[in-house]
Parts: C-alpha cells; sequence; structure tokens
C-alpha cells in the first residue's frame, strides 16, 4: 500500500519522539513543497511532482533517533520501517532521502534530492533566527535577519552553510529567493511549527 501524508506523519511520529525534531519534518515538509511550486512555476517543468517532494521532506529525518549513534545508516533504515508498517514509498522519493545523507550514503543525484539536502540546513537556521528574535516569532523575522545571521560562522554553528549555498548552482535559486520561499512556507504554517 502506497503511504499517504496521513499515514507518513504517523510514522515520523512513532520512529520520533522529540517534538522539535517532529516539527523539523513538518518544516521540511513546507518548504519542500513551496521549493517544488516555485520550480514548476518557474522553469515550466511539469515533471515536478509537488507533492513527491512534501513527502521526501516530511520523511527525511525519520530514522534519526535510530540512527544518530551510527550516521552511516542514516536513511537507509527507513525502507525496512515502512516495510514493517506494510507502506511502499515510491522509490524517487526514498532516492531522494537517501540523498540528503549523501556524504555517508551512495544515492543517485536528483533535483528532489538536491532540494531536501539544501533546505534542510536552512529550516534549522531560520528556527535558530526565530529563537534568538526579542519575540520569539516566525513571523517577526525577514529574509534580511535571516541573511545576516547566515553570514555569522559563530551564530547556530549546527546549520551547514555549505550545504545551503548549493541552492544557486543546483536548483538555479539565488540564495536570498531560497531563504525568501523557505523563510514564507514556514510563516504560513507558524502554528504547525509551534513557532
Amino acid at each position: 500500500m502506497h503511504m499517504n501524508r496521513q499515514q507518513a506523519e504517523k510514522t515520523v511520529r512513532e520512529l520520533i519522539a522529540n517534538e522539535n525534531l517532529v516539527r523539523h519534518h513538518l518544516a521540511a515538509e513546507v518548504c519542500m513543497k513551496a521549493i517544488a511550486r516555485y520550480l514548476k512555476e518557474e522553469t515550466g517543468d511539469q515533471t515536478i511532482d509537488i507533492e513527491k517532494w512534501a513527502m521526501t521532506g516530511l520523511l527525511h529525518d525519520a530514522d534519526y533517533e535510530l540512527t544518530k549513534e551510527e550516521p552511516h545508516k542514516h536513511t537507509l533504515l527507513l525502507d525496512e520501517e515502512f516495510k514493517k508498517r506494510g507502506y511502499e514509498i515510491d522509490r524517487e522519493v526514498l532516492n531522494a532521502i537517501h540523498f540528503h545523507n549523501k556524504e555517508r550514503v551512495p544515492a543517485q543525484e536528483s533535483l528532489m534530492g538536491w532540494g531536501i539536502f539544501i533546505c534542510d540546513e536552512l529550516t534549522g537556521l531560520i528556527v535558530a533566527c526565530t529563537l534568538v528574535h526579542p519575540d520569539k516569532k516566525l513571523n517577526s523575522i525577514d529574509v534580511d535577519f535571516v541573511l545576516k545571521r547566515f553570514k555569522q560562522p559563530s551564530f547556530a554553528k549546527g546549520a551547514d552553510r555549505t550545504r545551503i549555498i548549493p541552492c544557486e548552482e543546483k536548483l538555479g535559486i539565488p540564495l536570498p529567493e531560497f531563504v525568501k520561499i523557505c523563510l514564507s512556507a514556514m510563516q504560513q504554517n507558524h502554528e504547525l511549527l509551534g513557532l
């Protein structure tokens, strides 16, 4: 049985105990959906499946708590976890999920793979920017605020800037525009993200 959106979120919640990490999955989902929509509109590429991009974002780190001590296995346990639950996952989605751990897991390059590879880190940076803002509200920060913090290597050290920079080369989206797409998607879903 192919996994639907509701089943995907349920699976994430079964595998991930940390609520902030669950929110990270939800943030990646809304960002991936927005990036796919943007690329489809800008390029006219009708092969871009917005729902597949969203599913990739929602599921990309679902085995994180199972593999945090063994990062070379990150993303590889997902197929097994989905099968245990009787779900089939689209190969394109699974490949893109594997690709976001490309330093440790061999995976085929794809536009969707680069999308999750790049936006994964940016969602973390945006959350960190929100938490240092005086009112700690996602809707209070803007693109300039995020870009300013992006340029400060000491800020949110866990957000690897080298993984965000390829947005222009790999997706054809300049960094300020990429930040705008993801920030706007997260702001439109701030209640879902608890921010």
